[in-house]
């Protein structure tokens, strides 16, 4: 079983870019390849998911051209970038059909290589090219392990979706016996499981949304649950804990405020309550010990006196707390309106010339303070801390930077009229008109999607060509595709009709 890669060569012809896969076979000593049936089937029919391919004989050397037209090599798409979940999604489904349209052609998918630098990817609808070379003969399943392995480390970790289905087809694939087409059946599952989770979570954040929203046009809105038993799986599934209706995350200040007065009201009527107890209690026992009407035991006029001391006992403690929370409310409304113009004034004395500009910081500050309910000593420090900040510093020492200085590079040009300097000093970088895949986006129409690549090597500027379709040109001269060249200050770069000079 020969495993042996070819070597790899690029072409540019009229409009036309090919990727060049030969292996020396000592001038056709081998035989003709083209009388296999499953060459005939490549090289005879347009087979969705494989790269066009032409075979050509050059000094009795067999190669083939595959054509690789605005598309970009998977290694060099995800060498800065990490892989999403529709991306992911894309890539997988476009795996698992080309092997299922291989057996529509008589093809088990041997000659297939699974190799991320010879798969290519339409940059804009993200559908994967793979490249069928008739002199390879690999082992389909364990190529697609290695395959999945690769793409694990470029997911992108931060995607919870991505990284749901990737990690289940690493698992299918460990399995010996795997068949890559069930990997489609799993795909469709898991994507309908994490379709239905999303929805259960749009429920529980629609839900603590509304809650989160008491007034509504100065009246206060109902939360409604109209699929109760939807959201209380969703609540299930993800740990949330909040009931239908118990959705608001806190009070307000004017809720907090009336429920402070309703406090101070309870505790008053309390105290008078306790008062009217002891009153009565009172007016019993006189009213039995002067009138003489009836009589009391000693024993019930004991119960009467101790009811009456309890009744007492109880007003007061309910009269102290009523002017306790009655000092509060008054301590909190004189910090919140009287301190704020005493604090500034402590604030510019010490700001000297600068107070007119600190003037709405502070403002904003200490508005955000009395919104928190800090105390005043909190804000002292707090305030103390800031004025600190404020000082100017003390300058270090010149720094001698020595023959390693480092000049910063750019690239000089107009676009669209108007002069354009790129920075050059945070490498590696892209340029093309897709913004989605270029670090610096050329509104050029003969630009490609992804045009260049500027890298750093040994410390020096190198620009690359990306399979460009009207190419790369360094002082006139046009650049192989992905051929990489070292710039030197004073090259000029055309990119399509844009032209810029390396400074």
């Amino acid at each position: 079983m020969k495993q042996d890669m070819p070597d790899i060569s690029y072409e540019r012809s009229m409009n036309h870019n090919y990727m060049i896969l030969s292996k020396c076979d000592f001038f056709g000593k081998e035989g003709d390849k083209n009388g296999d049936f499953r060459t005939r089937m490549l090289l005879e029919n347009k087979i969705p998911g494989l790269l066009p391919v032409t075979h050509r004989l050059v000094n009795g050397e067999s190669r083939y051209y595959y054509e690789i037209n605005s598309l970009q090599s998977l290694d060099r798409l995800y060498d800065k970038n990490e892989i999403r979940y529709e991306e992911l999604k894309a890539l997988l489904s476009g795996c698992v059909s080309l092997f299922d349209t291989l057996e529509e052609y008589l093809l088990d998918g041997t000659q297939i290589i699974m190799k991320p630098e010879l798969i290519y990817m339409n940059v804009e609808k993200m559908e994967p090219y793979f490249v069928c070379y008739p002199d390879y003969q690999g082992d389909v399943r364990l190529s697609f392990m290695a395959f999945i392995d690769e793409l694990l480390t470029k997911i992108d970790h931060t995607d919870e979706r991505a990284v749901m289905l990737g990690y289940q087809v690493y698992r299918y694939t460990r399995n010996p016996n795997y068949v890559i087409s069930e990997i489609g059946h799993m795909m469709e599952h898991m994507i309908v499981t994490m379709a239905h989770g999303e929805e259960q979570r749009r429920v529980v954040e629609n839900s603590a949304e509304i809650g989160s929203r008491p007034f509504e046009n100065g009246r206060e809105s109902e939360v409604r649950c109209e699929d109760r038993n939807a959201l209380n799986e969703a609540q299930f599934a993800y740990g949330n804990e909040t009931e239908c209706g118990d959705d608001t995350q806190g009070y307000d200040d004017e809720e907090h405020h009336s429920k402070r007065k309703s406090g101070n009201v309870g505790d008053l009527i309390g105290g008078i309550f306790c008062i009217f107890v002891s009153l009565c209690a009172g007016a019993i026992v006189l009213g039995a010990r002067v009138i003489g009407v009836f009589r009391l035991s000693g024993k019930n006029e004991l119960y009467l006196y101790g009811a009456i001391a309890m009744a007492v006992m109880a007003a007061v403690l309910f009269f102290i707390c009523y002017i306790k929370k009655r000092k509060q409310d008054r301590e909190l409304e004189a910090l919140a309106e009287g301190n704020t113009t005493e604090m500034d004034e402590q604030f510019y004395s010490l700001a000297g010339e600068n107070s007119m500009d600190c003037q709405n910081d502070m403002v904003e500050y200490s508005d955000s303070i009395f919104d928190n309910r800090q105390s005043k000593k909190e804000y002292t420090m707090q305030q103390s801390y800031y004025n600190k900040s404020r000082q100017p510093k003390a300058c270090n020492e010149t720094v001698c930077l020595g023959d390693g200085i480092v000049e910063e590079r750019m690239l000089c040009g107009r676009i669209n009229g108007r002069e354009v300097n790129i920075s050059l000093n945070k490498l590696p970088m892209t340029i093309g008109k897709l913004a989605t895949l270029s670090d610096f986006v050329i509104n050029d129409t003969a630009v490609s999607k992804m045009h260049a690549r500027f890298e750093e090597r040994d410390g020096r500027v190198c620009v690359c060509d990306l399979n460009s379709t009207n190419g790369t040109v360094r002082n006139g001269m046009l650049l192989g595709i992905n051929q990489s060249v070292v710039l030197e200050p004073g090259d000029r770069l055309r990119f399509g009709r844009t032209c810029f000079t390396y400074c």
